[in-house]
């Protein structure tokens, strides 16, 4: 929906249909393709587009906006396609028979990769809107692994033809050469010739490619009318995308919503930070670009310096880590989620949860730290650890029956983003997830670290539009405080009924609650400190 050259563009009115459902129909007549499958983004302005799907019964993934590469190497692999086909949705017009006719070229020379036109110094012999490009799933997983320049992200395909012997690439030309004709929908002047070619059709979309091209012989004026058009070249990016993925969120974690205001400025460390209230469902944030924490190297780099005064892992450290795995062993044993044969701790710390699943359920247990005296302490006690998540999905595809996030969503500049991956290229269908944060209307939150603060409302509502279902919450203090519920420990489960437009329900009076809960805070430190603070080391 985000086109540069034409926003909306897929969802645009083509002949009484969207563009979208003419080219879903149209790739679905193909006699070799088995599923088709929508790949959008999930950001919010694609709501529409999955929206659309769910109603229409197509089925639909929702992956980065700017990486359409990942994007289509986490659908593959959803979907357990051993041979993806590539067609992007401008297409309205694109053409069954030449789609099975490169997947016949694709499969009879055993290629790796096969298209109907390449870039230049390639000439194209087929018209522009009917490129279709085959890939093998072992193929794209590579790439996928290895692919580093942006226009290699973004355009999906470049890497398998790019470097000569790479891969083995097989080039489907058209006999005659067509070339020089454009049949796609990506300026306004595009959008009126598709109309033109619709109207001639009677709006029908089953017009077979022999007669589009005997029609568009017949009416000259089409081709006049997109004459001017200049197509894209592979190696354009969207400039949009050198925001990066600090700038990629301009409102509202939870919800998108741009309409928010100041809610508190604080100190933290020595460092300034201002959260912000969204004014459309009362969630609680750090805007992440002046957020200090939002920069991916402040957790590898500074964190710990910060916080304990030290990249090592201290005794105080250690026995929190300790007492917190203890009540969450016990936590999923209450709800009959202790028997995970695959445990994975996102934000793993020193590997004591990971030691506790291994050893109260007999786990394999692999852990994702990016704090390296941390992450080298973990390894130390056999577990298998990775510094980024990226680095474990290149080096693990299986699936997980456990995936926790303890204390690591509130530090998330897409909390509901990363969710959703984990969702969809993680957790296993029938897995748990468990989740630990701490709780704004007991906790004191503001942190630097923290660039969102949750409520019970709040973190069940971030869980449901990931496409959870919340299994069971608890509020409670352990190991700090007999008192007060500082904590919130959530225990959920893939929805398979969840909608892909859910709409987050709004909390009110984020401020008052708040504002009693830090009164009884007070109150109760004041009345009864030994219970309300339990000691942060052995006595």
């Amino acid at each position: 929906m985000s086109s540069s050259r034409l926003p909306g563009k897929v969802l645009k009115d083509l002949g009484g249909k969207p563009v979208l459902e003419r080219v879903v129909a149209r790739v679905r007549r193909s006699d070799l393709v088995e599923k088709v499958v929508v790949a959008t983004t999930t950001d919010v302005s694609d709501d529409a587009i999955a929206a659309w799907c769910e109603k229409n019964g197509v089925d639909c993934f929702r992956g980065d906006l700017y990486d359409v590469l990942d994007r289509y190497y986490q659908t593959a692999k959803i979907y357990g396609a051993g041979t993806v086909v590539r067609v992007t949705a401008d297409c309205p017009m694109i053409a069954a028979e030449l789609i099975d006719l490169t997947i016949e070229r694709f499969l009879e020379r055993g290629a790796d990769f096969a298209a109907n036109r390449l870039p230049p110094p390639y000439e194209r012999t087929t018209p522009i809107g009917m490129d279709t490009e085959v890939v093998s799933f072992e193929a794209l997983q590579r790439a996928w692994r290895e692919a580093r320049e942006p226009f290699e992200r973004e355009h999906v395909m470049p890497y398998f033809y790019e470097t000569v012997g790479r891969f083995k690439v097989e080039v489907v030309d058209h006999t005659p050469n067509l070339g020089h004709l454009r049949f796609t929908v990506d300026t306004p002047a595009d959008l009126d010739q598709a109309r033109a070619v619709y109207a001639h059709f009677e709006n029908h979309d089953d017009f077979s490619f022999e007669e589009l091209i005997a029609a568009s012989s017949e009416h000259p004026e089409w081709q006049e009318m997109v004459k001017a058009v200049t197509h894209k070249t592979f190696t354009d990016v969207d400039e949009r995308n050198g925001m990066n993925e600090r700038n990629s969120q301009a409102g509202c974690p939870l919800c998108s919503s741009t309409k928010f205001r100041k809610f508190e400025n604080s100190v933290s460390f020595g460092y300034p930070i201002t959260y912000q209230i969204c004014e459309n469902c009362g969630f609680i944030f750090q805007l992440a670009e002046s957020a200090k924490a939002a920069d991916p190297k402040f957790y590898e780099e500074t964190y710990r310096k910060i916080y304990q005064s030290s990249e090592e892992p201290t005794v105080k450290d250690l026995r929190q880590q300790r007492l917190r795995a203890e009540h969450l062993v016990s936590f999923l044993r209450a709800n009959r989620a202790d028997h995970p044969r695959r445990a994975l701790d996102i934000g793993a710390s020193s590997g004591l949860l990971l030691e506790a699943f291994r050893e109260a359920f007999k786990t394999e247990v692999v852990g994702v730290e990016p704090g390296k005296a941390y992450r080298q302490l973990a390894e130390s006690k056999r577990i298998r650890m990775f510094d980024t998540l990226e680095s474990l999905r290149q080096a693990d595809a299986e699936r997980f029956s456990l995936v926790s996030l303890i204390h690591v969503l509130e530090h998330l500049e897409g909390p509901v983003e990363t969710l959703r991956q984990i969702r969809a290229d993680l957790l296993h269908p029938e897995g748990w997830l468990l989740v630990e944060v701490p709780n704004f209307y007991a906790h004191d939150s503001y942190e630097l670290a923290h660039l969102s603060c949750f409520t019970k409302s709040s973190l069940t509502e971030a869980i449901k539009k990931a496409g959870f279902k919340v299994f069971n919450l608890e509020a409670h203090g352990w190991p700090r405080s007999d008192s007060l519920e500082l904590y919130l420990t959530l225990l959920a489960k893939v929805d398979k009924r969840a909608k892909a437009n859910y709409q987050v329900m709004p909390e009110k009076g984020v401020a008052l609650k708040r504002k009693l809960g830090m009164l009884k805070r007070k109150a109760l430190t004041r009345l009864i400190p030994s219970k309300t603070w339990l000691p942060l080391e052995d006595e």
